[in-house]
């Protein structure tokens, strides 16, 4: 825990500088500085659970300043509370200079402006590439002769493409952070980017009327600004999973949206959802990043539909801002095309079923979020099948509840008419296929054609996921290429496997399957070509799945990228042993024994009776005493 007099001389100190009387009202894991076998080590840091308080207290802190210092001095608390630091300093471009307009403590020697490039500050800001630097001593360029600081943390401040400054968090600890505390400083940033416009415009609001015209121009950049921020949230990667393809749409009623979808791939599962927080604007933006942290941590702790209702209400309900709530809708879809799906208060799921030329929707026993407590058995999971030429919608009530300049409302079944309806033009047009982003398109210019001129009256947001009509036939070839594999007819099994390829290179069973016979002819570049597209694809992030890319990568003589793609088999399995043999060989590869000796050791500490890794492990620190 944190002590209460490091809390009171920091709440001392605040108080004294910038009149902040607000001390953070959660508790973090207290982290300390070990020597482990010559190493220094960090024990401890911010969990999980850390990490979903501290984006939801920013926004809740961040939201009720209206005065640039005083929002600077609450930047100089948090970081002192969440990372522990010895200093913190925050920088601003003035044109010519970065200038330190902020920080807890004057250094030794004392803070200077920086030009452009100059110093880990200088080099953020002119890269706009946050850098974490764990011994400040092996980069001599970055300090100052004199400095303490050992370790640091740099982020740039972005506004859309400008870096308006950086925020540094410092220690005078070597290896004092990891990569989870950069993380959570980069959302930090990005929150305080958006604070900081909020807060000029208030302050010139309150300061000069006479310039009202240009503050409302800034608010409108400002609020683009936010925008940009809040979709780098969004699904980057909407490419096909295993036959299901994917279109979406985003757009808020103003600026920034309190509408969110997102998608994880695991291999086996895909899981999606669809989200609508309560209000617009600002404050609602700010939740909607929470929620997308959080949906993710659970999904990739493996818990089913019901935990993860559980866990976004419980986690959340008590950080939110007063009455705000949220509404979800989640399905997971298996390999088999099968799916589960569980609806949190949200707008039903749409499911057009291609044999019977008709809709379904989905509804589920459940409440908002955010409310009241919730437990898993407060939401019923309930199942469906995707089959070829089917779709499912998750889709915000943004669309059915839009008016017309008549105030009359689009509804659902006017949503259905026009997804029948642009289907049907489709399959003419393309001789019976239905392309989904095509779909997309002319269901959404429908839409926009029946609202006119009227504005929007909410946010929007929906997701497609469409099964792909040609799934059968591709299947029947890759079963034809395993047979003619199994017989030895090889160049049959190779020319099987390129046709179902062909008909849809998104089916992770011909990714794998390529990947696998190509590296077994040692054909290891067509090998990384496949297998790198099967893990992209398919999320798969299983140990077994990293080493056999890791292989390919080795036998291809690509050491740097077997290292890494060994390094996250091992990460998901310590006790991984042919991982570790691999990756201490691609070690010796680069003439680096102690760190092959180094992964040896830990190899045999997670799998003591692996006696193959032991015999390793003595040969190589006998030639290591031999070369000494």
């Amino acid at each position: 825990m944190i002590l209460v007099q490091s809390l009171s001389k920091w709440y001392d100190f605040c108080n004294a500088t910038s009149k902040v009387a607000t001390m953070v009202d959660f508790k973090v894991s207290k982290r300390m500085l070990v020597n482990f076998r010559g190493q220094n080590k960090v024990v401890g840091g911010l969990t999980d659970k850390d990490k979903i308080a501290i984006l939801l207290y920013i926004s809740k802190e961040f939201a009720n300043l209206d005065k640039e210092d005083l929002l600077f001095s609450k930047v100089m608390l948090i970081c002192q509370e969440i990372f522990e630091s010895d200093n913190t300093t925050l920088r601003l471009w003035d044109g010519e200079y970065l200038v330190p307009v902020k920080f807890v403590k004057e250094t030794e020697p004392p803070r200077r402006n920086l030009k452009l490039g100059e110093g880990y500050s200088g080099t953020v800001y002119q890269t706009k590439k946050p850098v974490l630097v764990n011994d400040l001593t092996r980069s001599p360029d970055f300090i100052d002769d004199g400095e303490k600081t050992r370790s640091v943390m740099c982020v740039p401040i972005m506004q859309k493409d400008e870096s308006l400054g950086t925020l540094a968090v410092e220690s005078n600890r070597e290896n004092f952070y990891l990569i989870d505390d950069l993380e959570i400083l980069e959302a930090l940033t990005s929150q305080l980017a958006l604070a900081l416009s909020g807060v000029r415009l208030i302050e010139g609001l309150v300061t000069a009327r006479a310039r009202e015209a240009a503050v409302l121009t800034q608010l409108e950049w400002d609020l683009k600004m936010g925008r940009n921020v809040q979709s780098q949230i969004l699904p980057q990667d909407l490419s096909a999973w295993n036959g299901v393809y994917f279109a979406s749409h985003y757009e808020p009623m103003s600026e920034v949206s309190g509408d969110l979808f997102d998608i994880v791939r695991q291999g086996h599962s895909l899981t999606a959802i669809n989200i609508d927080v309560s209000g617009h604007g600002i404050p609602a933006a700010l939740v909607t990043m929470a929620i997308h942290h959080q949906f993710r941590r659970s999904v990739n702790a493996g818990l089913g539909l019901t935990e993860i209702m559980e866990e976004l209400g419980e986690n959340l309900r008590g950080q939110l801002p007063e009455s705000t709530y949220f509404t979800a809708f989640m399905v997971r879809i298996f390999s088999d095309y099968t799916f589960g799906y569980v609806n949190a208060g949200h707008q039903r799921m749409l499911h057009y079923k291609a044999a019977d030329d008709n809709f379904v929707s989905y509804d589920t026993k459940g409440v908002p979020l955010g409310i009241f407590p919730v437990r898993k058995t407060d939401y019923e999971e309930k199942q469906g099948k995707l089959e070829p030429g089917d779709f499912l919608l998750l889709i915000s009530d943004g669309f059915s509840e839009q008016r017309n300049a008549n105030k009359e409302e689009v509804g659902v079944e006017r949503l259905q008419s026009w997804l029948h309806e642009e289907r049907e033009r489709l399959l003419i047009e393309s001789k019976g296929k239905v392309e989904v982003k095509a779909l997309s398109n002319n269901f959404l210019a429908k839409f926009r054609d029946y609202y006119g001129s009227t504005a929007i009256g909410d946010d929007l947001s929906y997701l497609f996921l469409y099964c792909n009509d040609s799934i059968p036939e591709a299947s029947h070839f890759i079963k034809m290429a395993k047979q003619a594999n199994a017989k030895q007819n090889f160049d049959d099994s190779y020319a099987m496997a390129a046709k179902a390829y062909s008909i849809d290179p998104s089916l992770k069973e011909t990714l794998l399957f390529l990947g696998k016979v190509y590296y077994r002819d040692e054909k290891y570049e067509e090998s990384i070509r496949y297998l790198e597209a099967y893990l992209k694809s398919s999320g798969d992030n299983t140990a077994s799945s990293h080493f056999m890319m890791g292989r390919a990568y080795y036998k291809a003589g690509k050491i740097s990228e077997a290292k890494r793609a060994l390094k996250m088999a091992l990460s998901s399995d310590h006790g991984f042993g042919k991982a570790s043999l691999l990756l201490a060989q691609c070690y010796l590869k680069e003439n680096a024994k102690p760190k092959a000796i180094k992964v040896l050791q830990q190899g045999v500490k997670y799998t003591p009776q692996n006696t193959e890794l032991k015999a390793s492990l003595v040969m190589l620190e006998n030639m290591m005493l031999k070369a000494s």
